[in-house]
């Protein structure tokens, strides 16, 4: 789809949507009641299909990587006989983890991407971690300070990853460069991160305890080690390779001194004060709730990034806050003009689901293609959680919050292809 078609699509889409959505009177679609009850089987039958986002990553990881971590969950539940723990609270909670891990080697199939499947697979390991564990601990042959001794090694060993770090690739590709560090660069920081000393534990048993010190342990050394990993196979790749360290840290400056501004929580109070109507308890206060909310948090955390020296790292936050940014600006108007108020039926809040499904498959026909997949999540994702909702619950609130996080991703879906043609200029440039 060309830019040219892609923008007239959501034009049209957004112009229905306003000329449907606008005006607040009670035979317009939406009622100026607060309260108002939906159809139950209108707002179950909304969730429908939504469009299959491909893999953000250039280089996967490989058969053998896969194979090495469904083969660490087996290997911490083989022999794994719970029935001879006596405790019945301590035998349940070891029988649901080993449930859950087995249930995970299962679940992760091929119908995702190799680095999709990885990912699901760190958390299985965990829970096999804490069988396995959990039973050296009944055993008598682990305790809490040998965990305190795994914790150390494991977190010097990522943390030492993250300081050699390099950021190597392609002469002629900055930005497949960029969107694969980007990915082992999060999963090394998410693994130093889970590997940091807890200060709340769930448990007193000494077993479950223990327990889930080594699952801790576990879910961070598998992203990290991941990590490494990717790293060591995606550099194998590389032929006369170019440091863009330098260059990575230039666009990152640059897309993070642009949303500084949003680095701060917003005043909740203040997002709707230029608008000459009340929208109290109505989706478009939520909405615009949200999106300040996720421009803050996207803000903050490129901020942080940057200032810490993680250049690779603050590039993608700063781009989902110039997206919330320009998606904020445009719902507060379209608010202004009298849209989301609280719907008088599900048929607009059946619209906003359309025009966000129409909305990511827009984003995915940006280019450059491996950015705009990095935003789609944050399209997609709202557009489940509003199905999920739509699923389970029913009445005022939830047709409400539907609507609303349907919106959100309509909204954002809008806003996002010229920020992804934006940063794909710099990274190219």
């Amino acid at each position: 789809m060309s830019r040219r078609t892609r923008r007239s699509l959501l034009a049209a889409v957004g112009t229905t949507l306003m000329g449907a959505l606008a005006g607040c009177s009670d035979r317009g679609p939406f009622a100026s009641e607060t309260s108002r009850e939906y159809d139950d089987s209108a707002l179950a039958a909304l969730p429908g299909e939504i469009p299959h986002i491909p893999s953000t990553v250039p280089v996967q990881p490989t058969d053998a990587h896969l194979t090495s971590a469904r083969e660490r969950i087996r290997s911490l539940l083989d022999g794994a006989d719970v029935s001879r723990v006596p405790n019945a609270v301590v035998r349940q909670r070891l029988v649901r983890e080993r449930k859950s891990a087995r249930e995970a080697l299962a679940s992760t199939a091929d119908d995702h991407s190799r680095v999709e499947t990885l990912e699901g697979l760190t958390h299985p390991r965990s829970e096999a971690m804490f069988v396995a564990a959990g039973l050296a601990a009944f055993d008598n042959s682990l305790t809490a300070s040998d965990i305190e001794t795994r914790r150390e090694r494991h977190h010097r060993d990522a943390n030492a990853f993250l300081a050699d770090y390099a950021p190597a690739g392609p002469r002629d590709d900055p930005l497949g460069a960029f969107v694969e560090h980007a990915r082992i660069t999060d999963w090394g920081r998410t693994g130093a991160r889970l590997i940091e000393p807890n200060t709340r534990y769930e448990y007193e048993n000494t077993v479950l305890h223990v327990a889930e010190l080594a699952q801790h342990v576990e879910w961070g050394r598998a992203y990290a080690a991941d990590a490494q990993q990717l790293h060591t196979d995606y550099t194998a790749t590389l032929d006369d390779p170019r440091d863009y360290e330098a260059h990575f840290a230039s666009v990152a400056t640059t897309l993070t001194d642009d949303v500084a501004t949003h680095a701060t929580a917003p005043d909740q109070k203040t997002l709707a004060s230029d608008i000459d109507r009340d929208i109290a308890d109505t989706p478009g206060e939520t909405l615009l709730e949200d999106l300040a909310r996720s421009r803050w948090s996207a803000a903050k955390t490129a901020v942080e990034r940057h200032d810490a020296g993680h250049a690779v790292g603050a590039i993608g936050p700063a781009m989902r806050a110039l997206a919330a940014d320009r998606a904020f600006t445009a719902a507060r108007d379209a608010v202004a003009d009298g849209a989301y108020g609280v719907p008088a039926s599900v048929d607009p809040i059946a619209a906003e689901r359309a025009a966000a499904v129409d909305g990511l498959r827009g984003l995915l026909d940006t280019r450059p293609a491996l950015l705009a997949r990095r935003l789609a999540h944050h399209v997609r994702n709202p557009i489940r959680n509003a199905d999920e909702l739509a699923d389970e619950h029913t009445g005022v609130v939830a047709g409400r919050d539907i609507y609303a996080t349907y919106a959100v991703a309509s909204q954002f879906a809008a806003a996002a292809p010229p920020v992804v043609q934006r940063v794909g200029d710099l990274l190219d440039g």
